[in-house]
């Protein structure tokens, strides 16, 4: 039936089968909410409702039917802060459901993909984690053609954070050849990418520190050299002016000072802020520092990049652990604990649920 219809589409038109698809729609969709700030790794004010109302869209806005989320470290932060009641989650796979006017790139029936961000226009709404899901069309794009969603939906919010944080290095990537780079954490999600877009983007040697029984699974995406961080760091191996990038993902404190010596003029040191570290006070000469922060939501440009990447296999996801929605506590504290290598996955709905009528 939902194949038979989107054939339909080309003649009859989106606002058609917009408005059928709202017909159809639930009023009511279960999500998981959180009731208030709570002490970071406490998460009993998170609860999974069945009665939060379903959003409905704005002039170029689109409502997602979400088959697959994930958990990201920013979403256990942000409950020390959050005021409730508020639907949580960023990553989002899953289809078009209904699309407003000035969403001129999405047809009802896409599969599409995004991170939410804290930018998301209505903040109580904010939330993957749901049935439904409201974005802004410019925040959406078509997810890559060789991922299902549970795969997809592990990779926008950390890997736009790493594609966006080396595009802002800017000079090492346009004019040097056999870049050397180092990615201070590999085997969480930051890493895994940070790791493949090295390699997509044609550096010759990449750096990683991790527990040695990840170290095959970093070397087969593209991870040169790992260190065992339990027993020497990565600037025991590297001689001085040898770096031409650092992309501090876990952000300790002492990095940057560490890292200044290996890095070569020229060169750029990222920080990702996550574990009280900072930028250096004494940076060496012709050296960029960049404190990015995290990707506040998505853009359409830059998902469409990453879809190229995973469609020519150059972005792989790896997922550690799968949850249904109704275990999200079970989730959180996998990621918290770092139980998982790679990313933590949520089960919302199965393909064969997503339907238009």
């Amino acid at each position: 039936m939902v194949m038979r219809m989107l054939s339909m589409s080309a003649v009859l038109g989106s606002s058609f089968f917009s408005a059928i698809a709202q017909a159809t729609l639930p009023t009511t969709m279960r999500a998981v909410v959180t009731a208030g700030p709570a002490a970071e790794g406490d998460f009993s004010n998170v609860k999974l409702v069945t009665d939060q109302p379903v959003p409905v869209p704005a002039w170029g806005q689109a409502l997602i039917k979400v088959s697959a989320s994930s958990v990201n470290p920013v979403d256990y932060k942000l409950l020390t802060m959050l005021d409730g009641p508020k639907v949580l989650g960023f990553d989002v796979a899953g289809t078009v459901v209904k699309a407003e006017t000035g969403c001129w790139r999405l047809n009802i029936g896409d599969r599409v993909w995004a991170d939410l961000g804290m930018s998301t226009p209505s903040p109580v709404q904010l939330g993957a984690w749901a049935e439904y899901a409201l974005a802004d069309c410019d925040q959406i794009s078509e997810m890559p053609t060789n991922l299902d969603f549970p795969s997809a939906a592990v990779l926008p919010l950390v890997s736009l954070t790493d594609y966006q944080a080396y595009k802002k290095a800017g000079s090492p990537w346009l004019f040097t050849p056999n870049l050397t780079v180092v990615v201070t954490s590999g085997s969480g999600g930051t890493g895994i990418s940070a790791i493949q877009m090295a390699k997509a983007y044609s550096a010759t040697r990449i750096i990683t520190a991790s527990s040695p029984e990840n170290f095959d699974l970093l070397k087969g995406l593209g991870a040169t050299d790992v260190v065992d961080y339990h027993t020497s760091t990565i600037w025991d191996l590297l001689p001085e002016n040898s770096v031409d990038v650092v992309y501090d993902n876990y952000g300790a404190p002492g990095t940057a000072d560490a890292a200044m010596p290996s890095l070569r003029s020229g060169g750029a040191y990222i920080f990702l802020p996550g574990h009280d570290g900072n930028l250096s006070s004494n940076p060496k000469e012709g050296v960029t520092q960049i404190n990015f922060g995290l990707c506040d939501a998505s853009n359409y440009e830059d998902l469409d990049a990453l879809a190229s990447f995973a469609n020519q296999g150059k972005l792989k996801p790896v997922i550690g652990q799968t949850f249904a929605l109704e275990n999200i506590v079970q989730a959180l504290n996998a990621s918290f604990t770092g139980q998982a290598v790679g990313k933590v996955s949520i089960t919302i709905s199965q393909e064969s649920e997503v339907a238009l009528v």
